[in-house]
């Protein structure tokens, strides 16, 4: 019944008959008495729902945090509502170290662990007055060092650290792991920063890092001569496995090694094979488990080799910087470098394996959340999907069925994370479009024989990919219009068994030199290698992506040029949110805002074109300027000596500029100030403005302020 005749059907029936005989005016003047009545309703219901912070309006939300003392944070990782929502979950368990920590993760959506340093200094008893130790104090922390415990020694310096300490008195840094080692867990084991250990000191353990795990993909077997060995990275590069964190976490209890997306402990793993392989061996093999701690279905890791699930009494948690072979019966597994070996005789065909890698943000191919850009599969007129295994399992065969139909507007998606490639060839007809991409959580490698060519014979032709990795180059002729979106061009095309690019004279964007082509190139949330392209072309835009190129020789090469030499610029381009690691040299910049810039920037055109909150290095010919650095740093400095002083602080600097590192183009955190909150909004230059990081932090000192117990210090430590 419609809402605004209510009164109306509470009539007898007598009396509505006889309206209806009379045309009706008793039901207009009910009508009007209930449209009074709906806009009261509405105002009692609202009021009723603003009681409750689950239902209440936006506008709301403010008043209800006044009521119980919440403090307007940043909307970095969760909304308003939901922290006002927390509130009194906090300050029923306010000062506790569950409570603390989880406030550090919910805050800044970091992985967390709060240590309290006062439970591990060292400390004797009197005999006369003796204490019994608490719960949460590891026993080794009231004496000397236990050098015969490895496990205790691995855990040195670190967020899981049972070691007592001498008194530290002076003031806890900010914290930042000290760099060196070799893996991204021994930075943060390394030798800790002054002021941790002290009484009135408490440690949050950062990791900044994400774990983004990929199920069902093929493992690439090693390069010759060690083609016994194989890599879990489709890309054949030493890769970290990182934890996949455990849904099954109790949110009253502190975290857990295996609960934090931080790269797995060598040392733990192999306790963790260890202990399965004497609990499970003496056991009938079909009573035997297939999950341990760390490997098995839904753990961190998995491998299936030639379809059959290996079981983790197999594992050997071993160091293959040699790549050496196991005992017969045993697969050798290193996961600080991503990489397993078989023993003599015992090499299989095939091996997929499930694991999670370690990366900043959702950029590049991946298995992140991509829905918002994918195109859905009824909404274009022609549609393919492809997979191994099924009736089309190659891109070949889907572009030979999308020609066969006429080339109509159309979308090919790839459905699992499988292998890819040979020559790829896609001729755009005039006016027309094609989309190829990944199904949602999957990372499907694109291994290219050649170059995957894009032609189109006039403008208004367009193509985008979404979600591919590929490995090789795009080469554009006549004048498509190109969308790159969620995708990796490999830097360096290929990469070697240790991580290095293996073509670093190879770009990963080129056009050839024939006829006048003039190609319009889009890239979003990508990581590409050097881009060559006429300045004849409509347009280059690049958001929220990474483009590197490598010197040859010693000779730097330009990230963004018309030729290798960069002699010839490049077309009219707009730059946002990226960070392009190497020179540029173009005919226009007409946008660059809240950029990193490597090396020089040279714009033939500087009367036009504006360059925003970006960092130029010194060298770099560009249009006017606004916010940018070093130049605001400067603004008023005579002296040579401390401009350049100022110069020298104020360049970036970053974790890892190795395209297989997870800290790849990341800001390091002792990186300049200026730099790191040198965005228009607070946030930090370059790709991974999104992800607000001085925004979390200041969040979480914000927060801390209120819910660390009076008198105690915090430390923030980032691992990662």
């Amino acid at each position: 019944m419609d809402r605004a005749e209510r009164l109306y059907a509470l009539l007898p029936a007598v009396y509505r008959i006889r309206d209806e005989e009379e045309g009706s005016p008793l039901r207009a003047l009910l009508a009007v008495m209930e449209e009074e009545h709906l806009r009261i309703e509405g105002d009692i219901q609202a009021l009723y729902d603003g009681w409750f912070v689950e239902t209440a309006p936006e506008w709301v939300l403010p008043y209800i945090g006044d009521l119980v003392g919440n403090r307007l944070l940043a909307e970095v990782t969760h909304s308003r509502r939901t922290d006002v929502a927390r509130t009194l979950g906090y300050r029923r368990r306010k000062g506790t170290l569950p409570m603390l920590e989880a406030l550090a993760r919910d805050v800044t959506g970091w992985g967390a662990r709060a240590v309290a340093f006062m439970e591990l200094l060292g400390w004797s008893q009197n005999l006369n007055h003796p204490r019994p130790l608490a719960p949460s104090i590891p026993v080794e922390s009231v004496g000397t060092v236990h050098i015969r415990n490895r496990d205790l020694l691995d855990r040195l310096g670190g967020a899981w650290d049972g070691t007592a300490h001498t008194v530290d008195v002076r003031t806890a840094p900010g914290g930042a792991w000290r760099p060196g080692s070799r893996s991204l867990e021994s930075r943060s084991r390394a030798r800790p920063q002054e002021g941790w250990y002290g009484p009135r000191k408490v440690g949050f353990f950062l990791w900044r890092l994400g774990a983004f795990p990929l199920e069902a993909m093929p493992a690439r077997r090693a390069d010759p001569p060690n083609q016994h060995g194989w890599h879990f990275s489709p890309l054949g590069a030493p890769v970290p496995l990182f934890v996949r964190p455990r849904p099954d976490r109790d949110p009253t209890q502190r975290a857990e090694e295996i609960h934090l997306p931080a790269p797995i402990r060598p040392l733990a793993f192999h306790g963790d094979v260890e202990e399965h392989r004497a609990r499970v061996l003496p056991l009938p093999p079909e009573e035997r488990p297939l999950s341990s701690r760390w490997y098995g279905p839904g753990r961190s890791f998995q491998m299936r080799v030639d379809g059959v699930p290996v079981p983790p009494h197999r594992l050997l948690c071993k160091d293959l910087g040699g790549w050496a072979r196991p005992p017969a019966g045993r697969i050798a597994v290193d996961v600080d470098r991503g990489r397993f070996t078989f023993a003599e005789g015992e090499e299989p065909e095939e091996v997929q394996v499930d694991f999670a890698y370690g990366f900043s943000a959702g950029m590049g191919g991946g298995p992140y959340d991509r829905r918002a850009t994918l195109v859905p599969p009824g909404s274009t007129a022609w549609f393919q999907s492809v997979a191994k295994g099924s009736e089309v399992e190659t891109l070949q065969q889907a572009l030979e069925v999308w020609e066969e139909r006429g080339r109509p507007h159309g979308l090919i998606q790839i459905d699992d994370s499988g292998i890819y490639g040979g020559n790829v060839e896609v001729d755009l007809p005039p006016g027309g479009s094609l989309v190829i991409q990944a199904a949602q959580g999957r990372m499907p490698s694109v291994r290219l024989v050649g170059d995957f060519r894009v032609a189109a014979p006039e403008a208004g032709a367009r193509l985008v990919l979404n979600g591919l990795l590929v490995e090789g180059a795009l080469s554009l002729g006549g004048n498509p219009t190109l969308e790159l979106v969620h995708c990796t061009l490999v830097p360096g095309r290929m990469l070697t068994d240790d991580g290095a690019p293996w073509f670093v004279d190879r770009d990963s964007l080129v056009v050839p030199d024939e006829g006048d082509p003039t190609p319009q190139v889009t890239i979003s949330s990508s990581i590409v290698g050097p881009i060559r392209l006429p300045a004849t072309a409509r347009e280059l835009v690049i958001r929220d992506s990474i483009v590197q190129a490598f010197p040859v020789g010693g000779v730097p090469r330009p990230a963004i040029a018309a030729t290798d030499a960069g002699d010839e610029p490049g077309p009219a381009t707009i730059l946002e949110r990226s960070t392009i690691l190497a020179s540029v040299h173009v005919r226009e910049l007409t946008l660059a805002s809240q950029v990193i810039f490597t090396e020089p920037v040279v714009t033939e055109r500087t009367q036009a074109g504006c360059v925003r909150f970006s960092y130029l290095p010194p060298g770099s010919r560009t249009p006017r300027r606004f916010h940018c650095q070093p130049d605001r740093a400067l603004e008023g400095i005579g002296d040579p000596a401390e401009a350049e002083r100022i110069r020298a602080r104020l360049v970036p600097t970053f974790t890892s500029l190795r395209y297989s590192h997870p800290g790849y183009a990341q800001l390091r955190h002792d990186a300049a100030l200026e730099i790191r909150t040198g965005g228009e909004d607070g946030a930090e230059m370059g790709a991974f403005r999104e992800l607000m990081q001085p925004q979390r932090e200041a969040n979480l000192r914000t927060r801390l302020e209120e819910y660390l117990p009076f008198g105690l210090e915090a430390a923030l430590i980032y691992v990662t």
